[in-house]
């Protein structure tokens, strides 16, 4: 997995929660036992635990797990790799993944999800992104994002790698749910979320401020009052123990 803790507050401050539909999907979930990888500032943490799970979060990123300790006081979280997991096996009713299945080494992976589930324990993962495709103002700031930031490209939101858990005939995956939304934020809060991802991150920082100084004018001449409205899809992915 990769650690985010570079840009954790920036993550905290500004990257959006997950839409209900998601937990709907994922329910029952009272009483569960939930263990949550790369569970970062604890963003679908704090929805599991709402609905009465019972989650031990973990993240690559100290750092990151700070700030969903800040958030959730007393909250079970340890340091550990997705693809190396430290539990005993058969101990989980569910393991989920919200952002960050990707990042996992494929060769193991989907052999430890299948390790520390109980019997008809289900695997989920699920990936948010953006969907404002047409507005001039989207379309500009990937236009930039892509002529700046090496090897990424709009057309990655379309990737789905929840499809990587049928690599194994351990589980059974069932179709996947896609939750359509609308995330409400303002436009300062949109570039401070965008300082938090990868490939912005990982520019240089002369690069990152003028990308990021870029795609601030543009959005302060898209929307003057400094309120958004931006269309979302959530794509969930769960697998059961065969």
């Amino acid at each position: 997995m990769t650690s985010f803790d570079p840009v954790a507050d920036a993550y905290d401050r500004a990257r959006p929660g997950y839409p209900d539909g998601v937990f709907d999907a994922l329910e029952p979930l009272a009483g569960r036992r939930v263990l949550e990888g790369g569970a970062g500032t604890g963003l679908a943490t704090r929805a599991l635990l709402r609905r009465g799970a019972s989650v031990v979060a973990f993240d690559v990123g100290a750092e990151m797990l700070r700030h969903a300790r800040t958030h959730t006081p007393g909250l079970p979280a340890l340091v550990a790799d997705g693809a190396r997991l430290p539990f005993r096996p058969a101990c989980a009713d569910l393991l989920c993944f919200a952002q960050s299945w990707h990042w996992l080494e494929p060769a193991w992976r989907v052999r430890e999800a299948a390790r520390v589930l109980r019997p008809r324990g289900r695997l989920a993962a699920w990936w948010s992104h953006a969907r404002a495709d047409g507005e001039a103002w989207f379309d500009a700031s990937w236009d930039a994002i892509e002529r700046t930031c090496p090897g990424t490209h709009r057309s990655q939101r379309d990737i789905d790698w929840g499809r990587t858990m049928t690599d194994s005939d351990r589980f059974t995956v069932a179709e996947r749910v896609t939750v359509p939304w609308v995330r409400s934020i303002t436009t300062r809060e949109w570039a401070t979320d965008l300082r938090s991802h990868s490939f912005v991150a990982a520019l240089a920082p002369g690069e990152r401020e003028n990308l990021l100084r870029e795609l601030e004018d543009g959005l302060a001449a898209a929307f003057p009052g400094g309120e958004m409205q931006v269309a979302y899809e959530t794509w969930l992915w769960v697998a059961t123990l065969a």
